[in-house]
């Protein structure tokens, strides 16, 4: 009995025993689950408070800095992906055969579409008048702010509502009738009797076996055909065709011809389907340039891609006017006292900008009416642009390129004023010829909205129209000559501070010159009629704007990257983005030049083969331009890594006045004369060499 208890004790130890582990345990994990709670509660509240932070300082700002450097932001994005749609226009373009959109030439006519309205309205203008204007006229005329803070992020916040309407255009889906089509590449055929060899697709089974014994037969090498001979008995109706093309298949089909090379490639290449008829067609095709009636008639255009670039530009215009109203009311009422009226002591950059969106505020409401009127063309029955019912296609055109051409130098202006403050500031020395810079600027741009008529000599316009247009684009140049000769003289008698700003500034001035010079060649009536919709007016334009405008832009950016960020960029890569944009950009357009010379059509995404290698080059320019926007990206990442301190060059002086400037200049110019001068022999060498190698002669120290 007692052996009986003391084992029923033993087991009553043993169950507390367990009972007091499993207590412990349950204690333990329980104060586990509060330290997790706990921590959980302590991260999700310190990522609530960073979100509410990020919202307050990104989403709902009113800070006229933050809003610039969110339009940088933007603008960073935005030129990606146009430089993405770039892309994919070189890689069709880099041979013949439409490698990239299998002969979709619809999608290859959006794709272009898109990326001149991206690279225009969504990422030159919000770059100029988002981000430099909005972060420098303010401290530039001594304000606090802009006048409207709010109106300013709203305006902010519409540009990206009008980037998701085009990158929307990608995504419908468009129906399409197929066919095959073997001969869209060669010439057309001059007998009407041998389209019956070419109906192998009709009447065939599913695998298409005749089609197939067709094409491994027909002249094949392994097999002897007789050449048979051509009889053209309707020559009568071909008499006006040159020889060489009536004897077309003989020249293609001789064996040691380069051509009959060509040919068996291309046919190889050429057994595929063709998209080019569409039943309900979404896609666009009118351009960036919204030509009619293609872009104001659902009838070629259909519901869908070209309706949302209207919307699309219209909101675009719609945040350029609230900018440019609320920037040049900030102008004149937040001025500080003694800069009302005084804009000589505006800096060039903000006399650009100003100007800029004055030339802004007078042809966005003309680009916006346009739009208007197409969008009522295609859904409310109106007649603006259809002449059947007593409308102009043409005046669309003359809406368009009234907006079309002052954009151009509402673009390139600004860059002017970067020009104009990082030369004198690199050199140490003022800009040659003040007043003259600024009359030339103003002036330049006034008559910018004298010549749209440059852009359509081909429309019908009478012969004095062309005269008065021409002259005047001729004219422009004056004023564009006046400021590189201005630009050179700053650099002489100087001390140059060579960094990247201003080497993009050299570029950027190499660029406006050569696009000047091919802008020149295209302002005369006869020469443009014969380089008109050719790639020569592509090579122009893009050497202007991608070559000219974005490098001045990325000069203005590393010349206020302090400003901007408060620490130094990675010169390395700033260099090397450079070398590899610039240079890309050469290659690329050149080639370009010399397809327009030789006749190559814009828009056109298949060609002959005689064009692959000036495409090819171009396309490998492209690419080259890429690897520059690479290092771009790798310089700022790069700079927000090591995050150098930037420190002022004015050591600690807010305005050089005319004393401490002048000894600075004397400090500066003193070391770039001593390091030219290093690499001087010294007297005892020249003495030396003089008795060695010239003793026979008489030297004269």
């Amino acid at each position: 009995m007692v052996q009986y208890i003391k084992f029923i004790v033993l087991d009553l130890k043993l169950v507390l025993n367990d009972f007091y582990f499993y207590l412990f345990n349950f204690q333990t994990s329980l104060n586990d689950y509060k330290s997790w709670y706990l921590r959980f509660l302590k991260y999700s509240t310190q990522f609530n408070d960073r979100r509410k932070y990020l919202m307050k300082k990104y989403i709902y700002t009113i800070n006229h800095k933050r809003i610039a450097l969110n339009y940088f932001f933007f603008s960073l994005w935005t030129g990606l992906s146009g430089a993405a749609l770039a892309t994919m226009v070189r890689l069709e373009l880099a041979h013949p055969g439409s490698p990239f959109f299998k002969g979709d030439s619809l999608r290859y006519l959006q794709v272009i579409t898109a990326h001149g309205l991206i690279m225009v309205f969504f990422v030159v203008v919000p770059l100029l008048f988002g981000t430099f204007a909005n972060f420098l006229i303010p401290y530039h005329i001594g304000s606090k702010d802009v006048a409207y803070p709010r109106l300013n992020s709203i305006g902010f916040w519409i540009q990206p509502c009008g980037f998701i309407l085009v990158a929307k255009i990608a995504f419908l889906r468009p129906q399409y009738w197929r066919y095959y089509d073997k001969v869209s590449y060669y010439f057309p055929l001059l007998d009407k009797s041998n389209h019956r060899k070419y109906n192998e697709f009709s009447n065939d089974n599913l695998f298409q076996f005749r089609a197939l014994q067709k094409y491994l037969l027909e002249e094949n090498t392994l097999y002897w055909k007789p050449k048979l001979k051509e009889k053209f008995t309707n020559y009568d109706n071909y008499s006006d065709i040159p020889v060489k093309l009536l004897f077309w298949k003989d020249i293609i089909n001789y064996p040691e011809s380069f051509w009959y090379a060509v040919s068996r490639v291309d046919k190889i290449r050429r057994k595929k389907v063709y998209f080019t008829k569409c039943s309900d067609r979404t896609l666009t095709t009118a351009g960036w340039t919204f030509i009619t009636p293609f872009s104001s008639n659902i009838k070629y255009t259909g519901i869908g891609a070209q309706d949302l670039l209207l919307v699309s530009v219209v909101f675009a215009g719609i945040s350029s006017t609230v900018s440019f109203t609320n920037l040049l009311i900030t102008r004149r009422t937040l001025s500080m006292p003694g800069m009302r009226q005084r804009r000589v002591l505006l800096p060039f950059v903000t006399i650009g900008l100003l100007f800029a969106l004055r030339m802004l505020a007078a042809i966005t409401p003309v680009l916006g009416a346009a739009m208007i009127m197409m969008a009522l063309d295609r859904h409310w029955q109106t007649t603006f642009f259809d002449f059947a019912y007593g409308g102009d296609p043409i005046l669309s055109q003359h809406l368009f390129w009234f907006f079309g051409h002052p954009e151009v130098y509402v673009l390139i202006v600004p860059t002017f004023g970067f020009a104009n403050m990082i030369l004198p500031y690199s050199n140490t020395r003022r800009v040659a010829s003040k007043h003259h810079m600024i009359w030339a600027v103003y002036v330049m741009g006034y008559m910018g909205f004298l010549v749209w008529g440059h852009h359509m000599y081909l429309v019908g316009l009478d012969h004095r129209s062309r005269t008065l247009y021409s002259t005047i684009t001729i004219t422009i140049s004056l004023p564009a000559t006046i400021k590189v000769v201005n630009w050179t003289l700053t650099l002489v008698n100087g001390a140059l501070k060579v960094d990247a700003a201003v080497l993009f500034i050299i570029s950027y001035i190499l660029f406006f010159l050569v696009a000047g010079f091919t802008g020149m060649w295209l302002s005369h009536v006869g020469l443009n009629v014969s380089m008109h919709d050719t790639f020569y007016v592509v090579a122009h334009f893009h050497i202007m704007l991608s070559g000219a405008a974005i490098t001045g832009l990325f000069a203005g950016v590393y010349y206020y990257f302090t400003a901007f960020f408060g620490i130094k960029y990675s010169r390395f890569f700033a260099y090397l983005h450079l070398i590899y944009y610039s240079g890309g950009h050469w290659i690329a357009f050149i080639p370009q030049f010399y397809l327009g010379f030789s006749g190559m059509p814009r828009r056109i995404h298949d060609y002959p083969v005689v064009f692959m290698g000036w495409h090819s080059m171009s396309t490998a320019g492209h690419f080259i331009t890429l690897i520059g926007i690479f290092f771009f990206c790798l310089m700022f990442l790069d700079s927000h890594i090591e995050r150098r301190i930037a420190t002022p060059s004015s050591l600690g002086v807010p305005r050089w006045n005319k004393r401490v400037s002048y000894y600075i200049f004397k400090i500066r110019y003193l070391q770039y004369t001593n390091k030219k001068l290093m690499r001087i022999p010294s007297y005892n060498i020249r003495s030396l060499l003089t008795t060695k190698y010239f003793n026979e002669y008489e030297c004269y120290e």
